[in-house]
């Protein structure tokens, strides 16, 4: 049963599709019957339910012609980001320490009809992380856009963590994985930029960043740093034609946590479900689509005259100002 679809709205877990299409009236059927069904949003939900990259190319999107390096980029939140981006017509540098999870995605996206290549590095090294953009300017000439995400979900990461239970190791780790990555990459690509007088940037971090949280002291502090530094980044590097945002995140419904162990008392007792009190308390589901959006729309041209500004993808966990 093939569909022309113009809208779709998914009940979830009952295994029915609500669509219109060319026919006219809204109807339901059974989710089977509509194994690929398109989406105004730039995604498409297969029959298991999953929300994936719309397989239909846009032709002459809004970043046609445009390179963009998206770090943290195998997994997730990033692969999300880096499909959606050469959806809208990029090519895609992709980035991470796996390089059969980098061609994966560089798979993905050429089965799609778009562009990517793979470039390996560990973004808590400034070096690495350095080499990586000159290359990637030495290659193609420049570089239009930096998303800087990953590595603040690793498993040798504690989440939850107590503040009066940490000790100076963990500081370390935290700054770096939540801020130090983000300079890095940000430091790296605006050098890059500001030889062509243009560019964007946007940094992905968690929303701890934004709202008190316990057992988030460092997350939140170091990401509460990196966007704050965004912000000044924003006027700096406006001088240079370069716009810098940041999109705050909370629970991800399609993500899996790869968080190691945190505080015992926040794992059980008054604790239990830190992960999972979120979600109940979201009036709507955020996933790494959603995320991939925000971060493409500030990538854009539509977002042309936006910086220095954090976004919040969380829907409706807070509403900081």
């Amino acid at each position: 049963m093939a569909l022309s679809v113009s809208l779709v709205i998914l009940k979830s877990g009952d295994g029915w599709g609500v669509v219109m299409d060319e026919s006219g009236p809204l109807r339901a059927i059974p989710r089977s019957a509509c194994p690929a069904v398109l989406t105004k949003s730039g995604f498409y939900v297969s029959s298991a339910g999953e929300q994936r990259m719309n397989p239909a190319p846009l032709t002459g999107g809004p970043l046609q012609g445009q390179i963009a390096l998206v770090t943290g980029a195998t997994a997730f939140i990033g692969r999300a980001i880096a499909l959606e981006l050469a959806r809208r017509g990029a090519h895609v540098v992709v980035n991470g320490r796996n390089p059969e999870a980098g061609q994966a995605v560089i798979n993905e996206i050429a089965a799609n009809g778009y562009s990517a290549t793979f470039e390996q590095a560990d973004l808590t090294n400034s070096d690495a992380v350095h080499a990586m953009v000159d290359r990637v300017a030495e290659r193609h000439g420049r570089l239009d856009i930096l998303v800087a995400s990953g590595a603040d979900a690793s498993a040798d990461l504690p989440f939850f963590r107590l503040f009066k239970e940490m000790r100076d190791g963990g500081f370390d780790n935290y700054i770096r994985a939540h801020w130090l990555t983000r300079v890095y990459a940000i430091q790296a690509a605006a050098r890059v930029m500001a030889l062509h007088g243009r560019g964007k940037i946007v940094a992905v971090g968690t929303a701890a960043g934004r709202v008190a949280t316990v057992g988030e002291s460092f997350i939140g502090g170091a990401t509460g740093g990196m966007m704050q530094m965004c912000r000044v980044l924003a006027r700096e590097q406006g001088r240079d034609g370069i716009r810098v945002n940041a999109v705050a995140m909370s629970y991800i419904w399609d993500a899996e946590p790869r968080w190691g162990p945190g505080s015992p008392a926040l794992e059980d007792g008054h604790g239990a479900g830190m992960i999972e009190n979120p979600r109940k308390r979201m009036l709507f589901p955020v996933h790494c689509q959603n995320i991939a959006n925000s971060a493409a729309f500030l990538a854009g041209p539509e977002s042309d005259a936006i910086t220095g500004q954090t976004l919040s993808v969380n829907g409706g966990l807070s509403t900081p100002g």
